[in-house]
């Protein structure tokens, strides 16, 4: 900026950058590490722009590593032995990602890039975070050989391996020494870790567990996993997920003496066979547990009597006002509650949609007062899901009767326009002797792409009729979500 155009700046009374006292300009770039950390997640961080636009930038950046919490990002693409001589002693981020493509039976590995994170990971008591996302195998084998002694000031570390050879790799017994004292955040996906309780003894400040695709050699019963998440007393966060229907108890234990709180704990998901979830939680409390999600595979039975106790003993999950069942192809789901409420979200791994239906209807005719408090019940299947329902002989209009029958307090029912022919055709069939136990309490039916006539409109027509005589008159509306 000239002199000429400065003065008059000043005169009129505006300021400019150069202007700006340090304590703001410290306040401005604080804004912009918090927001962008990453500018190149293989290159430099955001904090790295500012010291290169003048030296007063730098000298305000580097004057204050704790405000700004500058950190060294660390890839298999940095030059790292080199590169680490030119900053202060800042925390170092090791970041590992892999795009993904596709499948391939031997990806090359770089020996460089491996060998630049190895010369991170020997800067021990700098390493702050850790980050291995699609990482192969063979890499991921030869980071962990030199892991093998205390990474004092980890906080995050998070490894997911790719499974394109179908190999599910372990951390040894003697991963990081068996000590973690600053760890807070640990999520492994494709990994079997057997010494897992060992670690966790020494990292009671985690705040975040995430154990997701756990195969089959890396089975960690349900009595050990609830020792193990039990000395988590500031656990937030908690996942655990299974590979395959495989890893299941042998048998689900008897009901255990005491059980361990889990005082701190917002958000529970899990993912496996329905008897490791109810060994499961029957040996844990979690009074502040607000967010509930579980999948299950399928199975011919479900007996899983303890989940609503288990919900029960949660002071703030539930009652749900609102239910919504989603048919994703593959799998079905249920969600009760709201987004903006606490929330029970329940997954069944299936094929079949007459499978799908049968057997949510089996595991809520088991869990009945969860839905005693819903109004609203929402039932659609996604647009980009391909329309299998008008020509399955399995899906009987029984079936949609048995799953309305649950639900004695729905005000509105709310049905995608792919499900309306086949849940018209089951209230078809209802009459005016059994107009009241079928969703009795149902004043408004909301379906998409409702037409003025046709079979579907025939179908719906004798419900209300029906509804009509037996005086609980019902609004038919078109639905447009």
């Amino acid at each position: 900026m000239s002199a000429t155009t400065a003065d008059r700046s000043r005169a009129l009374g505006q300021v400019t950058v150069d202007n700006l006292p340090d304590n703001v300009l410290l306040e401005i770039f604080y804004f912009h590490t918090e927001h962008f950390l990453f500018h190149d997640a293989y290159t430099s961080p955001s904090w790295n722009q500012l010291t290169q636009v003048c030296r007063r930038w730098r000298y305000i950046v580097l004057g204050s590593p704790r405000r700004l919490d500058l950190r060294v990002i660390c890839s298999d693409r940095t030059p790292t032995r080199a590169s680490l001589d030119i900053w202060p002693p800042f925390p170092i981020i090791i970041f590992y990602y892999r795009n993904p493509g596709p499948p391939r039976l031997a990806a090359p590995v770089d020996e460089q890039g491996v060998q630049n994170l190895i010369a991170a990971l020997e800067h021990r008591d700098r390493t702050f975070e850790i980050f291995f996302v699609s990482m192969e195998v063979s890499v991921f084998e030869k980071l962990v050989a030199v892991m093998q002694e205390p990474l004092p000031a980890l906080k995050k570390f998070r490894v997911i391996i790719s499974d394109e050879l179908h190999v599910a790799p372990a951390l040894p017994e003697t991963f990081l020494g068996g000590y973690a004292p600053r760890l807070e955040s640990l999520s492994l996906g494709g990994i079997g870790f057997p010494s897992l309780p060992r670690l966790i003894s020494s990292a009671t400040h985690i705040t975040d567990l995430c154990l997701l695709h756990i195969p089959d050699s890396g089975y960690i019963s349900p009595e050990d996993m609830a020792t193990c998440v039990a000395m988590l007393l500031n656990l937030e966060c908690l996942s655990i997920g299974f590979q395959s229907p495989l890893s299941r108890p042998l048998r689900i234990s008897p009901l255990p003496l005491t059980r361990a709180v889990l005082p701190a704990l917002l958000d529970f998901s899990f993912g496996g066979v329905s008897e490791y979830f109810e060994d499961l939680v029957s040996r844990i409390d979690t009074p502040l547990l607000g967010l509930l999600h579980v999948t299950f595979f399928m199975d011919l039975i479900f007996d899983i009597p303890r989940l609503r106790n288990f919900i029960n003993r949660a002071e703030f999950l539930g009652p749900f006002n609102q239910a919504e069942m989603v048919f994703y192809g593959p799998l079905i789901e249920m969600i009760l509650g709201s987004p903006t409420s606490s929330r029970f979200q329940l997954e069944i791994k299936c094929e079949r949609p007459d499978w799908q239906l049968s057997s949510m209807m089996q595991i809520f005719n088991q869990q009945l007062p969860l839905l005693f408090h819903v109004e609203e019940l929402e039932i659609r299947e996604p647009r980009f899901t391909p329309l299998r329902w008008k020509n399955d002989p399995d899906m009987g209009p029984s079936q949609w009767l048995e799953l309305f029958h649950l639900f004695i307090s729905v005000q509105g029912l709310y049905v995608s326009e792919s499900l309306v022919p086949p849940v018209a055709a089951a209230l078809r069939d209802i009459t005016r002797e059994t107009a009241m136990e079928v969703l009795p309490a149902l004043c408004n039916l909301w379906l998409e792409g409702l037409q003025s006539s046709g079979p579907v409109q025939e179908g719906l027509n004798t419900f209300v009729a029906a509804r009509q005589l037996s005086d609980h008159p019902i609004v038919i509306r078109r639905w447009e979500p």
